[in-house]
């Protein structure tokens, strides 16, 4: 039997995707005209990529800034965008005295994302979802629930050249017209067939949290990675695991797809996204780093 892939493009999501970045100008040589870039001349500069730009402040050898971004941009471009401009944008204030040729910014950065929720919240919700779906009174509540420590292999395949990077995404997956489909085993082997996938698409899987109809899945990811290509990618190995391993359960739940033709991303890290941008102000205001 033939099941129809899920395509980026017929997706729709829920998103929350906002990543801090910090980076610097070529060998920290100062260029006094980055002192003018704030947040509005920034955000205007990218507005036709459909990057937003939240909080931003420079000196004049540093830039710091909060985005928030499509599903399906990556960390990586969106760098690359941003600098493109910024250095252009320098280019054209220059002091007629300096080579034109010269380098302007850095070639690395840094980035994390985060959201309204830390690293530690998404994890203690994800344990949850039992109380939270009034499964935990049953002998036997339809639950798989598994944490997966991230290791030294792990760590390199997320690892980019010149950039350093904490990518951690929350993503949600409903199953089509939320029929109950999975049993303990059928998540069980959902997720090692995730974990299989894992270098493919330059992932680590750090938690996930079955329900019979939806799966909470707590991902890291290199920065060339989108998340929307991730959740595309989680979707249609799982089908193809569920028609080929556990066709019972999926003719039995009448489903015509798996999962629903959308998805929820969200993004977290070890700071929320409110203290970040707390941050960020302090530092432009000159009330220290």
């Amino acid at each position: 039997m033939f099941i129809q892939p899920y395509q980026l493009e017929e997706l729709r999501f829920a998103w929350c995707y906002r990543v801090y970045y910090r980076w610097q100008t070529h060998r920290a040589r100062p260029q006094p005209a980055l002192r003018g870039l704030d947040q509005k001349t920034l955000d205007s500069m990218l507005q036709p990529y459909d990057i937003h730009i939240l909080e931003a402040c420079s000196s004049e050898t540093d830039v710091k800034v909060l985005i928030s971004l499509l599903p399906s941009e990556t960390v990586a471009a969106c760098a690359g965008k941003m600098k493109g401009r910024v250095s252009k944008w320098l280019g054209e204030r220059r002091d007629l005295r300096q080579p034109s040729n010269q380098k302007r910014l850095s070639r690395g950065y840094f980035a994390c994302t985060t959201g309204k929720s830390t690293a530690e919240a998404v994890n203690r919700y994800l344990d949850q979802q039992s109380e939270h779906h009034g499964y935990a009174a049953r002998v036997r509540p339809p639950m798989f629930v598994r944490q997966y420590p991230i290791t030294v292999e792990d760590e390199q395949r997320l690892s980019a050249n010149r950039a350093m990077s904490v990518l951690q995404y929350h993503v949600v997956l409903s199953t089509w017209k939320r029929k109950g489909v999975f049993a303990r085993a059928a998540a069980e082997s959902m997720a090692n067939a995730w974990r299989r996938i894992q270098g493919r698409y330059q992932m680590a899987i750090e938690k996930v949290s079955f329900v019979p109809d939806h799966v909470h899945v707590a991902v890291r990811a290199h920065p060339s990675q989108s998340p929307a290509e991730i959740a595309v990618a989680l979707m249609n190995s799982s089908q193809d695991l569920m028609w080929s391993s556990f066709s019972d359960s999926v003719i039995r739940a009448g489903v015509e797809r798996l999962w629903q033709a959308s998805a929820y991303i969200g993004t977290y890290g070890n700071l929320e996204s409110a203290k970040i941008s707390a941050y960020v102000r302090r530092w432009k205001q000159g009330e220290g780093l």
